[in-house]
Order: C-alpha cells, then structure tokens, then sequence
C-alpha cells in the first residue's frame, strides 16, 4: 500500500517559489509512489481544522511555507492519535528552525532529502497549552518576526529582520520578570529572553552547536538584562555579531522545564507568531515530540 502524503502549502511564504515549483513537487512525490493530497493554507483556525479532520489519515505530513506554518503543522500533528512523519520543505523568509535542522533551502533539494531521507527524532516546546518548535521569545527583536510586513520579508528577505532588530536596539525597552528553573530563581529588568531548541532565533541570536543539542530533553533559555552603560550597550552588539553570550549582561542555562512571571503580562512569539503569555508562563520541553523526514 502506498504512503499517503498530506502536503500543506503556504503559498504566501518567502519569495512565492513555491508557486512556480509545486507541480514539480507534487509530480516527484507521485514518482516516489507517494499518494498525495494537497491543501493551501489560509489562516491559523483553518488549519488547525484540516489538521483536525485529517486526524491520522496521513503517513507523511509535509510542510511547505516557513517556520510560522511548520508550527501550526507541528500543532496540529501533536493531538493526532497517531502521530505522522513530517516534511519540511523551507520556503520561508528566514526558515531559522529548517536551518537548524540543516535542511536545504533549494525546494527541489529539499523534496528529495523527503523521499531518499530517514527518520529522526526532536525534541519540542510546551508553552501553557501551546506548542512550538524551536522558540519562545519576548523583547528585543522578537517584534521583528511578527511584524515586520509580509511584503517587506519578500522583498528584503533575511535582511528585514535584521534592520529590524537594530532598529529596535535603540529603545530598550526593558521588563521586569523572575524565572524560576531548576530550583533557583533570576529576577531583574531583561530587554530579551528565549526559551530555545534551536540554534538561531530571528535570524539574529545564534548558538553554536556545541551549545545546543536538539534531542536532549532540554531547552536553552537565554536572558539579556538591560544595559545601564553604553559599554555594555557595546558589549551586547559584539555578542550579537560573534555568537559569543557571555559576561554580566547574560544569563544562559538549559532546563528542562521554566515558569516566567511578570506584571503586566509579557507579548511572546512563538516560532516568529504572536502569542499572549499572561502573568504567569509555563514553558517545559517535550522530550522525542516529533519525527521529521530528512537526509
């Protein structure tokens, strides 16, 4: 019996190439002898219904859009009673998790990794009731993935977060928040905190692999306190710019598990989407979550 394929395509991601590509797509997953089924997105709730309805019925679950759609695909799998293999063909702006991964960022040579590729295991977020991927984040240059226009993505790609996130840096704005993980607790005035499995978040913060395992059953969690002195203002863009967090201004720990409380409630993304925390935020690590297809 051959695989059945549910192919889910953000037709509006990054630079649109999957519009001229997705007969291609479809054709070299017929040819592999998959028995294909393909939906366009439209927006979050229908989704979440598609996933919904097509609860099981899919051996192979593929993503084609960039890491906002991959969340809703991953969100969506997570309640099936039978979990699917999924696909990631990247298509986004910065596909910062599908480069985590090391996924190819050509469409055709991502299909291929699909059809020729095995199946590996990954961790995932919990945040409340909510999944993600690879990130959580709130404060500095977090906005730069949610609101920097669709438009301006395609037209600028990687680079329009970027200009984003510095021009953010400017304003500071700071917030107060305690965290509390494994058993002790950091409370101070942070401009930006990540919640990660990942090794790059808004195409700006990057950890190197050394730092960052992404089936361990533990997440990062990264904190930059406000800087009170244009040295430490400094201080941050270098660590920005090499990759190198470390120093007073940071706090870096891995944990399997973190409660955030502040008040008023934080604004978070999650895997480049809005997302209401509340006062109180509950974030835990989902160990061997899902499985993905790839080389």
């Amino acid at each position: 019996m051959r695989e059945k394929v549910l192919l889910i395509v953000n037709p509006m991601a990054g630079r649109q190439k999957i519009r001229t590509e997705l007969v291609w797509v479809v054709d070299e997953l017929t040819k592999a002898g998959f028995e294909t089924l393909i939906y366009t997105t439209q927006d979050s709730p229908t989704t979440a219904a598609l996933l919904k309805e097509y609860d099981s019925r899919a051996d192979l679950l593929i993503c084609c859009g960039g890491d906002g759609t991959f969340n809703e695909i991953l969100s969506g799998s997570m309640l099936w009673e039978k979990k699917p293999i999924l696909g990631y063909i990247p298509a986004g702006t910065t596909n910062d998790f599908a480069q985590g991964l090391h996924l190819s960022m050509d469409i055709r040579t991502a299909v291929k990794d699909i059809i020729r590729g095995r199946n590996w295991t990954y961790d995932a977020g919990l945040f409340n009731h909510d999944y993600f991927s690879y990130v959580a984040s709130f404060g500095a240059f977090t906005e730069s993935s949610y609101a920097t226009p669709q438009t301006i993505k395609n037209q600028l790609g990687h680079l329009a977060y970027i200009l984003e996130g510095i021009r953010e840096l400017p304003t500071l704005n700071s917030y107060q928040v305690r965290v509390e993980a494994n058993g002790r607790t950091y409370e101070d005035r942070f401009i930006f905190g990540a919640v990660s499995n990942a090794r790059s978040m808004g195409g700006i913060i990057r950890l190197t692999d050394e730092r960052v395992d992404l089936n361990d059953g533990l997440l990062e969690v990264m904190l930059l306190r406000q800087p009170t002195t244009l040295l430490e203002i400094s201080q941050i863009l270098t660590a920005i710019n090499t990759g190198i967090y470390e120093g007073s201004s940071f706090v870096f720990l891995q944990t399997d598990r973190a409660v955030f409380y502040s008040d008023p409630g934080l604004v978070w993304s999650l895997d480049g989407e809005r997302r209401e925390g509340g006062k109180e935020v509950h974030i835990a690590c989902l160990k061997d979550a899902f499985r993905i297809r790839k080389t």
